[in-house]
């Protein structure tokens, strides 16, 4: 071969290379940023367990009579999610992940019935109720 198709060939292997380089790059790049989006997700799906874990215990510490009222978001993330509340604490299902947090053990009924299995619906507002010691949880709107 002659000096001049040395380096062309040599040109074609750096460039291979590069592109190599860059796709792995491009893929690393995209699964971490696919990572953090599901981060974020989580965060606010945690930080709703939180709030209504806090409402019940809030509500369940003071007397008689005593309420606090939450409103949920519409969405997490522009993806609808899920609210269940029993005796074990409340869970979120969001973008098919769960969260979960814990209140202190109390009675918790939705509406005036003894169902202690709740969901409740993005985007509505709840009220909780200490009523006859145990949390009632009233749709508002």
């Amino acid at each position: 071969m002659n000096k001049k198709g040395t380096i062309n060939l040599e040109f074609l292997i750096l460039i291979m290379f590069l592109l190599i380089l860059f796709s792995m790059l491009i893929s690393i790049s995209e699964n971490e940023f696919n990572a953090i989006q599901e981060t974020q997700n989580r965060k606010e799906a945690k930080m709703i367990t939180n709030d209504i874990s806090h409402i019940i215990n809030n509500v369940n510490l003071h007397s008689e009579g005593f309420s606090q009222t939450y409103q949920l978001p519409e969405t997490i993330n522009k993806e609808t999610y899920v609210v269940q509340i029993n005796s074990t604490g409340v869970y979120v299902n969001s973008h098919y992940q769960l969260t979960y947090n814990k209140f202190i053990p109390t009675n918790v009924y939705y509406k005036n019935t003894n169902n202690k299995n709740m969901y409740l619906k993005p985007g509505h507002e709840y009220k909780f109720v200490n009523k006859d010691n145990r949390i009632e949880i009233h749709q508002t709107n």
